[in-house]
């Protein structure tokens, strides 16, 4: 069993090497084989049962990665609900009566990047730098950073982002793309993952981002037959939305 591991450690470093001198980063690939896998794990229990509830993803048979015009985004919120594994893409929930418009939202992301690209501050000008500050000094660690330095280094990673932004806009990947939901009333609402590049689109007026759907109300759906869901009726939900804010 030793001797098994040994060998499995060596060939992943060989692949690692491999992987680098074509620039490509082992763990990343790791995570895109990965997510294929569970793309098709999901998409075998759609054949298996048409029920809703078996409707994860990442998923093949679901279109779920469209582009927008982020100026047309109204609301924004943050949910309790985690997407680093399979999760299910039809909800009942009431996250969507905390929305919040996002022309007048105060979130410090939004705040940052206005302060940064279109006020021209300084790092060490903007509210959120204190705040991290405030945050190291109750936590002793806040989103990586355990010091001033790093605090300046984070916000630089922003400034680097924007500006490749504003050079090669916004490109659709398989991981990581910026997160929305899809509420009760139709709306396409930002959620969770993505703020950064979400308000530096809209700063620089871009008027097609990718975006990915990772949850829609069950009210979406025929409310009389909401647990028998095909996957029409899901791609045909997700395109309307796509031609809503496009």
């Amino acid at each position: 069993m030793f001797k098994f591991f040994h060998k499995m450690i060596l060939l992943l470093k060989k692949i690692n090497i491999i992987l680098k001198n074509n620039n490509i980063d082992l763990l990343l690939a790791l995570f895109y084989f990965l997510n294929i896998f569970k793309s098709l794990k999901n998409y075998l229990k759609i054949i298996v049962s048409d029920n809703s509830n078996s409707i994860y993803i990442p998923n093949m048979a679901i279109k779920n990665v469209i582009y927008i015009n982020p100026n047309k985004i109204e609301y924004i919120n943050s949910i309790p609900l985690k997407f680093n594994r399979s999760t299910k893409l039809i909800m009942d929930f009431d996250w969507d009566k905390n929305n919040r418009l996002l022309k007048n939202d105060l979130h410090p992301t939004f705040v940052t990047c206005s302060e940064l690209f279109v006020e021209y501050k300084k790092i060490d000008e903007c509210k959120n730098y204190f705040y991290f500050k405030d945050q190291i000094k109750e936590k002793k660690i806040y989103k990586n950073c355990k010091n001033d330095s790093d605090v300046v280094k984070f916000f630089e990673k922003k400034i680097e982002l924007f500006n490749s932004i504003k050079k090669f806009g916004i490109k659709k990947n398989l991981l990581f793309n910026i997160q929305f939901m899809i509420d009760k009333d139709f709306n396409l609402v930002k959620i969770n993952s993505g703020n950064h590049r979400m308000a530096i689109s809209r700063i620089l007026k871009i008027k097609k981002i990718p975006i990915e759907i990772k949850l829609i109300h069950s009210k979406c759906f025929d409310e009389n037959n909401s647990n028998k869901v095909d996957v029409k009726k899901i791609n045909e939900v997700i395109n309307n939305i796509e031609k809503k804010y496009t």
